[in-house]
């Protein structure tokens, strides 16, 4: 995933939360009026799009309040991996956001929830250096805690 698109109550408050906690750059001028900012990330690899509309030009839809996830139930950033999340929390929480809770993806994968001032819910999550190795090895690592925990089939 590269881009997503959220309705806000503040454009300017919701990019000065992402500016704040993931460094994320305003990409061109405040548009419509104010009603619209992007920004990219570091490195140009995400973009999120931060709205006050009503409706969304781009695909002519009616938009529900800020906040409202209609069938997305939350989205993530995955940070490099010398990145404490703790930090993280420090930093989302001092930007207006909340800690909601830890759920570790694997034992060396650790991953915070969090949600941000307009309620939308988000995952950060720091792979191990070696990520490609890592993907690489999860088929080996989870029959091997399979057969170790005895949920293998013969």
């Amino acid at each position: 995933m590269r881009h997503i698109a959220l309705k806000v109550t503040d454009v300017e408050r919701s990019a000065r939360f992402y500016e704040r906690v993931f460094d994320m750059r305003r990409f061109g001028p405040p548009k419509r009026e104010g009603q619209f900012v992007a920004l990219v990330s570091p490195g140009l690899r995400d973009q999120i799009s931060l709205s006050t509309a009503a409706g969304s030009p781009e695909t002519a839809r009616a938009l529900g309040r800020p906040g409202e996830h209609g069938g997305i139930d939350h989205f993530g950033f995955v940070v490099s991996a010398g990145t404490a999340l703790d930090d993280v929390r420090r930093r989302v929480e001092e930007a207006g956001g909340s800690f909601l809770r830890r759920s570790d993806i694997e034992r060396r994968v650790p991953s915070y929830f969090f949600s941000d001032p307009d309620g939308y819910v988000f995952q950060v999550t720091r792979f191990p250096r070696f990520t490609r190795l890592f993907i690489a090895a999860l088929p080996w690592l989870n029959r091997r805690r399979a057969i170790r925990t005895g949920s293998v089939a013969s």
